[in-house]
């Protein structure tokens, strides 16, 4: 996987209306990722219009930056992973099964996630934009939890019973586990294989289920078909359900501040949602 060239880093940094690092630490990562998850949603619209998805990266470029719209964790997390690159941070891709919604005793599930792992004077950190559930707001330590005492997310380390990391969020007083992996790092070639199995297969979810999610400031927005959610910080959650399809893809252009064109992108999906959601 390469950096982005010079140009790409300068359209990607305004896009995300923030500044060039000028050093490789922890609190410019953590300025990047408040700054990425407030401008660049996760989302799979892409998918449900049954549209090839293409990571190369001049095209995940593209349609993010150029084209203001967001991505599922190949595109988004990949993209990330570039621009980190491109000032010197010291990247590597995860895979990561996925345990977000499943009961504890449920089957294992697949490598259908990428996260990244970062590597800072301080240690190790994992980094993660490109989930659409829970998000953490900052970089997460491999060891320990120093400084995130009231961040509501926490990283188990493998232990006796559990033989792989596990990335949990607190949800209704309640620790659940959003995904599972291990930190053995992959080659770029084998997402693409991944990305493809997720974006065909008939029983993908993102091939039935309209997902987007942004996080701006101290609020969290998600959208899973007609049901629509702003989770506070302080754990108060608003709920609204969406009676049209039109209305939801005004939702996804005012709230998720996505750009739809009103041809190509916004009239197919108001059809497609039409009868996916049986309005």
């Amino acid at each position: 996987m390469q950096p982005l060239n010079p140009q790409q880093v300068q359209a990607y940094l305004q896009h995300l209306n923030t500044h060039s690092p000028s050093i490789a630490d922890r609190e410019n990562l953590d300025r990047l990722i408040a700054a990425q998850l407030q401008r660049v949603p996760f989302e799979n619209i892409d998918v449900l219009l049954q549209r090839p998805i293409v990571l190369d990266a001049d095209a995940v470029f593209a349609k993010v930056v150029e084209r203001g719209r967001g991505g599922y964790c190949f595109e988004i997390n990949s993209l990330f992973a570039r621009l980190l690159l491109s000032f010197g941070y010291r990247v590597s891709l995860l895979g990561a099964r996925v345990r977000w919604g499943l009961a504890s005793d449920a089957g294992k599930t697949m490598l259908s996630h990428l996260l990244l792992r970062v590597e800072l004077s301080q240690g190790s950190f994992i980094v993660d934009i490109g989930f659409g559930g829970p998000t953490p707001p900052c970089a997460m330590p491999l060891e320990g939890r120093a400084g995130l005492a009231d961040c509501p997310y926490q990283l188990l380390a493998p232990g006796q019973t559990e033989v792989l990391y596990q990335l949990q969020a607190l949800q209704n007083g309640q620790w659940q586990t959003m995904y599972q992996f291990d930190l053995q790092a992959q080659p770029w070639v084998d997402y693409i294989a991944r990305s493809w199995y997720t974006s065909t297969h008939p029983d993908s979810i993102f091939l039935n289920t309209l997902m987007c999610a942004r996080s701006s400031g101290e609020l969290r927005l998600s959208l899973g078909n007609r049901n629509f959610s702003r989770r506070h910080a302080d754990g108060r959650v608003e709920q609204q359900t969406i009676n049209s399809a039109a209305q939801l893809v005004e939702l996804l252009r005012h709230e998720f501040g996505l750009n739809l064109d009103p041809a190509n992108d916004g009239e197919p999906l108001r059809q497609r949602l039409q009868t996916l959601l049986q309005f």
